[in-house]
Parts: structure tokens; C-alpha cells; sequence
């Protein structure tokens, strides 16, 4: 399928009808799962990350099917509910020095039967498709115990209070892209205090085009600090800590020429709380070991 660049059976044949038949019966047999499909190609994975720094990348596609009402088969809603199609979730291995990729470690695939009628914050984590941030991570959790460090990245949808919890228990690193303003454990602000951090550095950046972006030089201030993050108030994140010292590095655009939104990312990663440090409610901004996270590029 990936070196034919398609997914249909027919095609793959090459109009041979007999091979088509066992395609169409190996992939129909009980013990062909997605669950078997993914473990075998994770397989080779773990050897592979024996020593490594590992960047276990997560993220997820939507896959649409061009289809009609009588022959979608199962297929259920994505994007805004007007296209069908299934969802797909995998947790790639990455060379941290190198960059090369080392395979697969886990995924998730699956569909919308339609939509929830029970509010976002009336279910728990396991009945929200958010939980995929963590049991992914935790799935590959036995390939990469031979890895010299794992940190784990995703983008603003893995900005979760319980991922953060659970990093440190299952031994990994955690950089996630902040999607929207949170409560410390000082009751102030996510953004009041990373607005209140010193700028330590400035940068210039050739962006390169985007759909609706042309490309352009741009000029990026660097700051960074520690955070006191509170447990967000849901009944069902009782049994995780009430707050928990995040890393907090902020990279934001600035000079830019009128007419132009300027770029602002903020990435999140866990801090190991020392004994001296467990004051609820404390914070600091500027200097501190948040300085070992590292802003990644746009996404």
C-alpha cells in the first residue's frame, strides 16, 4: 500500500483477480486486527531505540473517504461532520540527535459514530477521544525502556493536565503546545506570567510560505521560566496532584509589520519537583531549569 500509493485492493492487484481474493482474505481473517497490524510493525522499534534519545511524535490525521450514504461502510464523521472517513493516531520514534525516524511504537485508529450529546466536561478522561494523548504514550511505554530518555511531543490538543501528571510515572518527557490560557496555583494567569518573564534573547527567522502565508524574514524574542499550574476544576481529575511545576518557553514575534498576525508560541514540559520546591502555589518567572526545554519550530 505505501509503495503503491493506494489503499484500494483492486489497484494493488493489477487486475489480478486471484491476488486481489487473498488480499481481500488475509485482511478479513479474525486474527488480522488493527491492534496485530500496529504491534507487528512496532515490533523492530524497540531494538532500534536501544541508547537513543528518543522523540516519541504523536498527532493526529483525519483520513477522508470520497463516498456516499449507501457505500460508507462503517466510515464515521470528521472534520466539522460534512466528510466521512476514520481517524488516525500514531506515536512515531525519532533519533533526537540525528533526526532519523526509528519506527513506529503505537497508534490508535478509529471512527465517530456522531456526535456526544454529554458535555466535554460532564465525561471522564477515558470517555473523551483527548485520552488517546496519554494511552498512546503509555502503550509504548515497554518498547522504549531500553531508550537513554523519551520526550514525547504533540501539539496544542495534547495540552492536558493529566498527561503532565502521568509523565513522570511512566518515566518520559513531555513538550506540548499550549492551546489556551490556564489558572496557576497563585490564581493568576498562564499568559500574565509569561508576559511578566524577562526576555533573554532575540532572533531572526526565514519563515517559509504557507497557504495563506507568503514567506518572510521575522524577528523572535526568546523568554522562559517556571510555572505552578493548577488541576483544572473537574470532578474527575480529584485524584491527580492540585498543581504540578511545568517549564514554560515562550517564543514570540515582534516588529511585525502591520497587517501581519504575529507568531506566538508557548511550549509546556513537566519539571521534577525537588523537596524544597513543594510550596503550593509558588511560581517564579526568569531563571530556572525550564531553561532545559526547548521551543520547537511552527506547526
Amino acid at each position: 500500500m505505501v509503495a503503491g500509493k493506494t489503499v484500494c485492493l483492486r489497484q494493488l492487484s493489477r487486475g489480478n483477480r486471484a491476488l486481489e481474493v487473498r488480499f481481500n482474505r488475509f485482511l478479513g481473517h479474525d486474527k488480522v486486527t488493527v491492534d496485530r497490524i500496529i504491534e507487528s510493525w512496532s515490533n523492530s522499534t524497540g531494538p532500534a531505540v536501544e541508547g537513543r534519545h528518543v522523540l516519541a511524535i504523536q498527532d493526529t490525521s483525519e483520513i477522508h473517504f470520497n463516498t456516499t450514504p449507501q457505500r460508507r461502510r462503517g466510515l464515521g464523521e470528521i472534520g466539522k461532520g460534512n466528510n466521512h472517513g476514520v481517524l488516525l493516531h500514531p506515536l512515531l520514534a525519532v533519533d533526537a540527535d540525528d533526526g532519523s525516524c526509528l519506527g513506529l511504537l503505537s497508534g490508535q485508529i478509529w471512527t465517530r459514530a456522531g456526535r456526544r450529546t454529554t458535555s466535554h466536561d460532564d465525561r471522564e478522561l477515558s470517555d473523551k477521544e483527548s485520552q488517546r494523548w496519554i494511552s498512546t504514550a503509555v502503550a509504548a511505554r515497554p518498547l522504549l525502556t531500553k531508550a537513554a530518555a523519551v520526550t514525547v511531543l504533540g501539539d496544542r490538543e495534547s495540552d492536558i493536565f493529566a498527561l503532565y501528571a502521568s509523565s513522570a510515572k511512566q518515566h518520559f518527557h513531555v513538550i506540548a503546545r499550549s492551546m489556551h490560557d490556564r489558572k496557576l496555583a497563585d490564581r493568576s494567569s498562564l499568559y500574565e506570567a509569561s508576559d511578566a518573564m524577562a526576555a533573554v534573547d532575540q532572533r531572526m527567522i526565514q519563515l517559509p510560505a504557507r497557504a495563506a502565508r507568503p514567506a518572510r524574514l521575522a524577528h523572535l524574542e526568546l523568554r522562559f521560566g517556571a510555572i505552578e499550574l493548577a488541576r483544572p476544576q473537574n470532578k474527575f481529575l480529584h485524584h491527580l496532584p492540585k498543581s504540578l511545576p511545568l517549564a514554560v518557553v515562550d517564543v514570540r514575534e515582534i516588529n511585525a509589520e502591520t497587517g501581519i498576525e504575529p507568531l506566538h508560541w508557548r511550549r509546556f514540559s513537566p519539571l521534577t519537583r525537588s523537596p524544597a520546591s513543594r510550596t503550593p502555589g509558588a511560581s517564579s518567572n526568569g531563571t530556572s531549569s525550564a531553561g532545559s526545554s526547548s521551543s520547537s519550530s511552527a506547526s
